[in-house]
């Protein structure tokens, strides 16, 4: 089935099955209050002498109680179709343009150390980031930006990755349920800091140790009490002084309890959605190592004293901990609960010894699914376009780049012009008139290495390369509160790119407009140095230019530099591009006609 059809089919049942549960919600809640009110006028019409009307004021009570539960059991079941539906549309925003307007630009993680984040617009606005991040923690952000690095990891890391996004991407139904599941997490949500905060914590004071011991036996006492005054004629302060004293202790270790408990009220708004992810992950039986691995982690089955414990139960039982703490924060609750129960000291009990067991797990659970929500982020492209392929990652020290029909993921399918490329080990000299295509290509080739390098499908008939450190000099500007011009901004670009080629180690270098920041004859004199310098076996440096005395270069030894070009033509007086590579170098300019476009220069 076409991908879009698959989504937008998706998009219509699960609307109409929330609009079917909108309407069940309104009767049900109808049918509740029309109960509630049944229960007061038949208990009254008792009170007032009548005999049925006790009898059937229970019946009401149960039957408002059924109905307050399968009210609330529809109410999760509308979040999830909600949350559901969210995902399909963010999947068909992929598809039809709208994903520059989701609010997860990734624009955190552009730094100066690596400009290549903005020059190959893998962060920020209209970013690869942008359209493939479907992570809702803060964790599982932090993973896509890691693994969206122009300096490649292992060859068999990068495999690893890419079977297990594959496989993810082959289940469309499986990655709409994870995503739908995932929007139940708060966003930005970042549960590590509270693993870190909780292992090992431990209780103090006299008062938390008396009431520990004694949770059991002293809410007892006074209930025993009281029957003692209802049979044998106990006096009743005797009872009420022993709840007085349940309570009196309980304020006496709030201090402990509040301490042990704090925890809670950072996580219990997102316990039950990270519960219902894990639960999805633990029934799914994936068979690529990488995924099979990270289910072990849900499913305890990692080595250790742990080993057993299923990610969701524990979550599953600090859920009910957190709920059960939360009713108690109301003060008449908290002063009934711990009066008449120690309500606090069996909570604080209750989560010292979920720490000691599920708890020392947590970081585990929490590491294991930050890797899921980036390999859902990287199966994105395998998902929404209907041209993509999994890229070959060669072995070698070889610097090659080959490519049949690649598009940038950045610009709408149907929109993008596919063009090839079969590089190895060489410089290559890009010109063309303005607007033909020469940054976008060079681009398109440097995003899409670094989303093959993720370990993502790319949108290309076929896309092979060998591992490349990845340079860039391409959105330049300068810095004034630094003293740093657009030229020197370009130098410190270029020198980095040179000191790194002494290392020895492949480089892909993408240079844009080399030194367009000085004047022409510096520019050609500084252009020629840099190329030499970069034109060496383990270097595929892709430079573009305007200067043709650039295309009769020479490198080392005599090498001959390759020239591509991009160009335009004339259809009716107006300016049109195929935005197609060809070899050779371009003959044509448009700069004339763009300045008599803009009114600049006269009309002739």
């Amino acid at each position: 089935m076409n991908k879009k059809i698959f989504f937008q089919k998706q998009q219509k049942e699960l609307s109409d099955a929330l609009g079917k549960a909108g309407k069940i919600d309104s009767r049900l809640s109808l049918w509740r209050s029309l109960a509630f009110v049944g229960a007061v006028l038949a208990l009254a019409a008792g009170y007032d002498g009548y005999a049925w009307g006790y009898g059937a004021g229970v019946a009401f009570l149960v039957l408002f109680m059924f109905l307050v539960r399968r009210h609330g059991r529809l109410r999760r079941e509308m979040e999830r179709l909600s949350d559901r539906l969210k995902a399909a549309e963010a999947f068909l925003a992929r598809m039809e343009g709208g994903w520059r307007e989701l609010p997860v630009t990734g624009e955190n993680f552009l730094c100066e150390e690596r400009p290549q984040g903005l020059d190959l617009h893998i962060f920020g606005k209209a970013s690869l980031f942008q359209y493939l991040c479907f992570a809702r923690t803060a964790g599982g952000r932090e993973r896509l930006a890691d693994v969206l690095s122009p300096f490649p990891e292992s060859r068999e890391t990068i495999l690893a990755r890419q079977q297990a996004a594959g496989e993810m991407a082959r289940d469309k139904d499986f990655a709409l349920k994870l995503a739908g599941l995932l929007l139940a997490l708060p966003d930005n949500h970042d549960l590590m800091p509270l693993a870190d905060k909780i292992r090992g914590q431990e209780a103090e004071g006299l008062a938390y140790a008396i009431a520990k011991k004694l949770r059991y036996a002293l809410p007892v006492l006074p209930w025993l009490a009281l029957l003692g005054s209802l049979v044998n004629g106990l006096p009743l302060e005797v009872p009420f002084s022993l709840w007085g004293l349940n309570l009196a202790l309980s304020l006496w270790a709030a201090g402990t309890h509040g301490e042990i408990l704090a925890p809670m009220l950072e996580i219990s708004h997102a316990l039950r959605g990270y519960e219902g992810v894990l639960l999805l992950l633990e029934g799914k039986e994936p068979k690529s190592p990488y995924l099979v691995d990270l289910r072990r982690h849900f499913l305890g089955e990692t080595e250790g004293k742990d080993r057993g414990r299923k990610a969701s139960e524990g979550l599953r039982r600090l859920a009910g901990l957190s709920e059960r703490f939360l009713y108690r924060q109301n003060i008449l609750a908290f002063v009934l609960l711990n009066a008449l129960f120690l309500m606090d000291s069996h909570l604080a009990a209750g989560f010292l010894k979920w720490q000691r067991g599920a708890g020392r797990q947590l970081s585990g659970w929490l590491s294991a699914l930050q890797e899921v929500e980036m390999l859902l982020s990287l199966a994105v492209p395998a998902l929404t376009r209907e041209k993509s392929s999994l890229p070959v990652i060669w072995e070698g020290n070889v610097p090659r780049l080959r490519a049949v029909g690649a598009e940038s993921l950045l610009i709408d399918e149907g929109k993008a012009v596919g063009n090839g490329a079969d590089f190895k080990g060489e410089s290559v000299i890009i010109t063309g008139s303005n607007m033909s295509g020469k940054t976008t290509y060079m681009r398109t080739l440097g995003s899409t290495a670094v989303l093959a390098y993720a370990g993502a499908a790319v949108p290309a008939d076929s896309f092979e390369l060998s591992l490349m450190d990845i340079y860039t000099s391409i959105q330049v500007s300068d810095d004034l509160s630094k003293g740093i011009s657009t030229f020197y901004a370009e130098l410190l670009r270029v020198r980095q790119m040179v000191e790194a080629a002494e290392k020895g180690r492949p480089m892909l270098c993408c240079i844009d407009e080399i030194f367009k920041g000085t004047n022409s004859a510096d520019r050609i004199v500084g252009a020629k140095a840099a190329i030499n310098c970069l034109s060496r076996p383990h270097i595929l440096a892709f430079i573009t230019t305007h200067d043709f005395e650039l295309c009769d270069l020479k490198g080392p030894e005599g090498q001959t530099l390759r020239n591509f070009h991009f160009e335009e033509h004339y259809e009716d007086d107006k300016i049109e591009f195929d935005f197609k590579l060809k070899e050779g170098r371009c003959t044509t300019t448009n700069a004339q006609y763009l300045l008599k476009m803009a009114g600049i220069l006269p009309p002739e």
